[in-house]
């Protein structure tokens, strides 16, 4: 699953749901310019005196980190949310709006699709 609305997103991940807030990635397209500036491209890193950077940092356009995570309650039918530190707090006006709306249509997306397992569960008794 996912849903986007703009910068924020909702997607499942290493074995959760997690929402994500989407941003222009500094280092894709910047290898040549390190490299020119003297890092050293050693065992997945391009290093420089105490600054390592890892390889796959160049290879995409948007870089992302975690918001919240979604976890489905079976006993509650519905999701418990766990936002990381203040990062909800930190979203601009748009972006809270945003976070909203991606969380509302995960949450009846999880709900869906839990009841849908539970079924597919009953069904093999």
């Amino acid at each position: 699953m996912r849903i986007r609305i703009n910068q924020l997103e909702c997607r499942y991940s290493q074995g959760r749901y997690e929402i994500v807030k989407w941003y222009p990635n500094s280092y894709y397209g910047t290898e040549a310019k390190l490299l020119e500036e003297g890092f050293v491209l050693s065992g997945g890193f391009y290093r420089k005196n105490n600054l390592s950077i890892g390889e796959s940092c160049f290879e995409n356009p948007e870089s992302c980190f975690t918001v919240a995570t979604l976890h489905y309650d079976k006993e509650e039918g519905c999701c418990d949310m766990c936002t990381i530190g203040p990062r909800v707090l930190n979203l601009d006006k748009q972006e809270r709006a945003d976070f909203f709306d991606v969380y509302a249509m995960a949450e009846d997306r999880i709900r869906k699709e839990a009841r849908l397992k539970e079924m597919q569960d009953d069904d093999t008794y």
